[in-house]
């Protein structure tokens, strides 16, 4: 059963934030409190009072744009009038600082230790104010959140809007994580899970009857006349829809506002959520012009209108589906397996990317990564003692890493990758935390983690396999994705690991440079609960299926967002099973990866037929005749990226990556299965050839 959390909702005022807060609620945890960030007032006007003197602390505050890297702040004359609409205490703190770290990660985890809670909360905002250089405007969280936990102490988990934004989801989830919040961002990928479409997430606000209103349009496709619209209707979402496909890509999420194309102020939604609805008259909505096409709404005047009694209705919002249409056909082709003869010999064929690998013998391959300074590492810790905890020993194992690290001048975050072997999984919790503290910095490497039992040899109680960019001699670039909130995308880390790591291979012949890929092991999480898949009425083997086939989506969303284009190889794990089903589920897990590896047979059919049914569009026959509709390139990743996959030269052109299984005694969360891919292959067009 999913547990309840106790959730602090951030709003801007903007859709997102309250949709996200409509699935908190739908998915069984209750908002305690809202929280919400506004703009210092200009210098001319009176000095705010503290934000502590009152929960609001902005009742007087003139209306104003801060164009924060960050936080909508139009509109936020508005916000106080929530805690009446809603019914749940509001609490609101004065941004301070400016974007100082402008990157897609940030780095405050450099300076303090995480899981801070209400009682370090003056030592905490004690330590803001004594710093003599500006503040990162994220660091106006840990005050405004430290307050709402002081005043609300359950309070566990922390909601976001985020949708496409790294910039934002990274910045909200690092200052959670140091306050011991589980962050949530349900919102996170939306338009790319099922049915896949940008305008997918507008009909569902629509759907749940939220009224989001443009305040603010900055793009040469959205002019005034949209101010003030509700972009949860089908008339203003399809107008903005072709807007965008003359301005933008058809999914980078322009026609959702997420590169600033617009923004959104909610007055009324769902009457579940909404006790009363805001109301704006059109003679306190005044426009201000900005350069380069931009406006917004100054809001001069609000008031709170209470709604007619009437029957709450509980709107449901649309979840997306737990597997999209592909896992559910990989899902469908398992049912013939075990039935008839299938090998359980390695499928799979050798792989190059011809932008670096000039031969086709896999020692070329290793002879390039030594070339590239990829370094392995091995590193052991002994049993315990008696009376001694395994994090003593995990510890000193730990400290030989560092030690190791500082001798070669690299830093831990040269690591690229780990595998760790437990004797024990029920050792994984204290040598997590162990673990975790040799990383300091965003973005820890990805990681694999089996436990073997008595197969690991004696006295050995772990075993830690590194990958390492060796760049003590030449600084190069690293690209991480590192997801810490609950989404229905793919599984939160569990622990201190990224989803995945990238490092560029540069090439020898100057042809285009590769970058490798590692990706963390994956298991079969249900994203938006953190659970694994419960049987209800399922036997056992249909269960496994489903566990199979929804890690093996988590790993290939993982692969498509990192833009990988085919994985080198693959083992998938596979716990110890007393009815010896280990064999039967060998042969499932083969399938599902031979299944995913099938090339299209005809795959331009569907798209054009869908073009087909599209109506004419006579501005774009007028300005661009005879040439490519701007806007109609897709913005889709897909993997296998069959574009660039040369198989011509296996039998029929059938191929997939080298495939194993391997029997461990445990994984971790008790999962069936654990799917763990070799490298990632990232730039170039890559060729497959037969197994030798």
């Amino acid at each position: 059963m999913t547990e309840s959390l106790q959730v602090i909702a951030l709003i801007s005022g903007g859709k997102d934030s309250f949709f996200s807060l409509l699935h908190c609620i739908q998915n069984g945890h209750q908002v305690v409190a809202l929280g919400n960030l506004y703009p210092a007032a200009p210098a001319s006007a009176p000095a705010p009072r503290r934000p502590d003197a009152a929960n609001h602390g902005a009742e007087s505050e003139d209306e104003q744009d801060l164009n924060s890297f960050m936080y909508q702040t139009v509109g936020h004359t508005v916000i106080p009038l929530y805690e009446q609409a809603l019914g749940i205490p509001l609490y609101r703190q004065q941004i301070v600082g400016s974007a100082v770290q402008t990157g897609t990660s940030y780095g405050y985890a450099d300076v303090g230790a995480t899981g801070t809670r209400a009682g370090d909360v003056g030592s905490m905002m004690e330590d803001l104010e004594i710093k003599g250089e500006e503040e990162d405007e994220t660091e106006s969280l840990v005050p405004l959140l430290t307050r709402i936990i002081a005043a609300h102490p359950t309070a566990n988990a922390l909601s976001t809007g985020a949708i496409l934004s790294t910039y934002q989801r990274t910045r909200v989830e690092s200052v959670a994580i140091r306050l011991g919040l589980t962050p949530l961002s349900y919102l996170w990928q939306y338009p790319i899970l099922p049915p896949a479409t940008q305008i997918s997430l507008l009909e569902d606000m629509q759907a749940v009857g939220l009224d989001a209103r443009i305040v603010k349009v900055a793009s040469g496709g959205l002019d005034e006349s949209f101010l003030w619209q509700n972009v949860a209707s089908q008339q203003v979402m399809r107008r903005i829809e072709k807007s965008m496909k003359k301005f933008g890509t058809d999914g980078d999420g322009a026609v959702l506002g997420e590169g600033g194309e617009f923004e959104t102020l909610v007055v009324d939604g769902p009457a579940s959520l909404f006790k009363s609805e805001i109301v704006v008259e059109e003679k306190d909505r005044g426009v201000v012009r900005e350069g380069g096409g931009s406006a917004w709404l100054k809001i001069l005047e609000s008031r709170v209108v209470i709604k007619d009694s009437e029957e709450v209705v509980e709107s449901q919002c649309r979840t997306p589906d737990l597997l999209e249409s592909r896992f559910t056909k990989v899902l469908a082709s398992l049912d013939h397996v075990n039935k008839g003869d299938i090998s359980l010999k390695s499928r799979g064929s050798f792989t190059k990317s011809e932008s670096i690998f000039a031969q086709h013998s896999p020692q070329r391959l290793t002879r390039e990564l030594k070339s590239n300074n990829i370094l392995r590492w091995t590193v052991t810790a002994n049993q315990s003692g008696a009376n001694e905890p395994i994090s003593t020993r995990a510890s000193e194992a730990i400290e030989d890493i560092r030690l190791r690290l500082q001798e070669a001048s690299l830093q831990p975050t040269d690591i690229i990758s780990t595998v760790i072997v437990l004797r024990s999984m029920q050792d994984f919790a204290s040598i997590n935390k162990v673990y975790g503290s040799l990383f300091t910095r965003p973005n820890p490497p990805s990681r694999v983690t089996i436990s073997c039992g008595n197969l690991l040899p004696a006295p050995l109680s772990m075993i830690i396999h590194l990958t390492i960019h060796n760049t003590s001699s030449v600084p190069a670039p690293r690209k991480a994705l590192h997801v810490q909130s609950r989404s229905y995308w793919a599984p939160a880390n569990i622990g201190p690991y990224s989803q995945a790591i990238s490092i560029i291979i540069p090439s020898s012949d100057n042809s285009q440079a590769t970058s490798l890929v590692s990706i963390a092991g994956q298991i079969p999480l249900i994203p938006h609960t953190m659970n694994l898949p419960q049987e209800h009425n399922q036997d056992s083997e249909q269960n496994f299926k489903i566990q199979a086939v929804l890690s093996l989506q988590h790993l290939v969303r993982i692969a498509r967002e990192m833009h990988v284009s085919w994985l080198s190889s693959c083992v998938a794990y596979l716990p110890t099973n007393p009815n010896s089903l280990v064999s039967q589920r060998s042969r499932i897990l083969s399938e599902a990866w031979k299944v995913l590896h099938q090339a299209p047979t005809n795959p331009d059919d569907d798209d054009d037929d869908e073009a087909d049914d599209q109506p004419r569009d006579l501005w774009e026959e007028k300005h661009y005749a005879g040439m490519e509709v701007r806007g109609a390139a897709k913005n889709e990743r897909t993997y296998p990226a069959w574009e660039v996959v040369d198989t011509s030269s296996c039998v029929d052109g059938v191929a997939s990556p080298p495939f194993w299984t391997a029997e461990v005694e445990e994984l971790p969360r008790g999962s069936a299965v654990e799917w763990a891919a070799g490298v990632g292959i990232v730039g170039g067009k890559v060729e497959v050839f037969p197994p030798f």
